[in-house]
């Protein structure tokens, strides 16, 4: 059995590699010694992070959308998404044009610590300065990435974006090192479910009509071999206690992660 996922952006997806060795705090400082990062007093950004979640109207993605209007909304966010990151890589760009029009200091801390994000990233190598949005909740942050009020500045949005699939790729990976090679793969099926139902509308809209009844097939399928979740017994090979190869390249989209996970446990699940 195969199950293909196909989304139906307008263009590539935005390579924004992972952040590595993130940590977890309020507070992050810019530093005077990133030549072309900006220079700034120590702010609690990740609170104003969500602060300005708050204060925008991104949160507000509508449950009775459309199909077509969610589906326009999500290419329209990962055309946004890909355009300003082939602006910053060609470097042709004003900061302050990027900045927000405000005079409020946390607005502005955000604001730049997202482009010197962006920046970082653009470089050869990339210099990987601190995300702001690190840790905000992934819904939060999708409703970011995907709002098209002007409550956020691209910077901010890619930002967003840039640990959304942060937080997508280290959920999958988890996933993948449970998957086992005897066909008992609950784990992978009931993990897959519980992502996608809760992904807000507009990304729901990127994946095939009746992906969810397919996967929903293929977990009672395993129900009924194997049991009740709740007896599951955890055999796996230490070959498949690896990360998900794909978290280790940079701007895997979510729909492409999830299907290498799909292809691996099918096909073990298969191989009996």
């Amino acid at each position: 059995m195969s199950i293909s996922i196909k989304s139906s952006p307008p263009s590539s997806p935005a390579h924004i590699p992972v952040q590595e060795n993130l940590r977890p705090g309020n507070s992050v400082t810019s530093s005077p010694g990133n030549t072309g990062f900006s220079t700034a007093e120590t702010v609690s950004i990740s609170n104003s992070a969500r602060a300005l979640y708050s204060l925008g109207n991104a949160g507000e993605q509508p449950a009775s959308a459309s199909g077509n209007e969610a589906k326009a909304a999500y290419a329209k966010g990962q055309r946004d998404i890909y355009d300003f990151g082939q602006l910053i890589g060609e470097g042709n760009y004003n900061k302050q044009d990027l900045l927000p029009k405000t005079d409020d200091p946390d607005r502005l801390a955000l604001g730049q610590q997202s482009l010197d994000y962006a920046i970082g990233l653009s470089r050869q190598p990339p210099k990987h300065a601190p995300n702001p949005f690190e840790g905000l909740a992934r819904n939060s942050l999708s409703a970011v990435v995907y709002d098209d009020t002007g409550a956020y500045t691209e910077a901010e949005r890619y930002a967003a974006y840039g640990e959304l699939q942060r937080q997508d790729e280290t959920y999958f990976s988890s996933l993948y090192a449970k998957i086992t090679n005897g066909g008992d793969n609950r784990q992978i099926f009931k993990g897959i479910l519980d992502y996608f139902d809760d992904l807000p509308v507009v990304e729901k809209s990127a994946y095939p009509d009746g992906f969810r009844d397919s996967i929903g097939g293929l977990y009672r399928e395993q129900l009924e071999q194997w049991g009740p979740l709740a007896l599951i017994r955890q055999v796996a090979e230490p070959d498949f206690e690896k990360r998900l190869d794909s978290a280790d390249k940079p701007g895997q989209s979510a729909d492409k992660t999830l299907q290498a996970v799909l292809e691996k446990v099918i096909a073990l699940s298969s191989a009996k």
